[in-house]
Formats: structure tokens, sequence, C-alpha cells
């Protein structure tokens, strides 16, 4: 009498490579994302102040340091670059100024001048929304 039965026991085998694909590409995904929305905001000192912690999402950020200089998405310009932008962008909205939503990031030591500058040059464009960035007090 055999006691021992050899089977052949075939166990269900799981193939994780798809898996590890999937997960590297989130993975990379995320990366990416986090620089891209990184990109639009230079490390300025924000004049501190009440507002809301949540802004919505701007069609345009502006960042302006301490010597005014303004940049957008890391690259420097100048306000005709600026104004072509603003034109840029109007026309992606169907050439509705109120679909422009416009974020200046200023940093708190520099002049008020380039911000006002700013506002009239958006006027020429009927832009009405332009959101101005603060750090608010814990």
């Amino acid at each position: 009498m055999r006691l021992c039965k050899s089977r052949n026991r075939h166990l269900p085998e799981m193939n994780i490579t798809p898996m590890i694909d999937v997960t590297f590409l989130l993975l990379i995904f995320f990366v990416t994302v986090t620089q891209v929305s990184q990109v639009n905001r230079e490390q300025l000192q924000l004049p501190k102040q009440a507002g809301e912690k949540d802004q919505e999402r701007s069609t345009l950020t502006i960042n302006i340091n301490r010597p005014g200089q303004m940049t957008v998405a890391g690259a420097v310009v100048d306000r005709a670059d600026l104004a072509a932008m603003v034109a840029a962008e109007l026309e992606k909205a169907g050439g509705d100024p109120r679909q422009v939503k416009i974020l200046v990031r200023m940093d708190q030591g520099a002049e008020t001048r380039a911000i006002n500058q700013l506002v009239d040059q958006f006027e020429q464009f009927d832009v009405k929304v332009v959101e101005l960035a603060v750090e608010t007090p814990n």
C-alpha cells in the first residue's frame, strides 16, 4: 500500500510584472507633476496677510522678485513678452477676458510700481481677474 501519492499539484502563479510597470509609471507621473507645479512658484518672501488658503487654478502665474524682475514659468520676461502671453491666454479662452485668471506673486520688499504697471497693462486686454498671492500667518 502506497501512502504517499505523488501528485503534480499546480499552484496558481501570478505575474506581477504589469503591476510593477504601473507602479513605476504612477511614480514617474507624480514626480513630474510635482516638478511642473513648482516651476511657477519661485522662492519669494510674500507679504503676510490673512487670505484664502486654497486658490483657484490660475491661467498665468507671474513672479516679481525684490529688484522688480518678472518671471513666468522660470523664464525672465519683460512687459512686451508678458503682453504677448496675456494675448495668447486670452485667445485660448476664446476671447473672453473673464476666463483669464492671473496670479501675481510679488516679494514683499519689491516696489509697488511693478504691480501697478501690470494692472494697467492688463486693463488694455480688459482682464479684470488678477489675484495677489500672500502668505497666510499660521
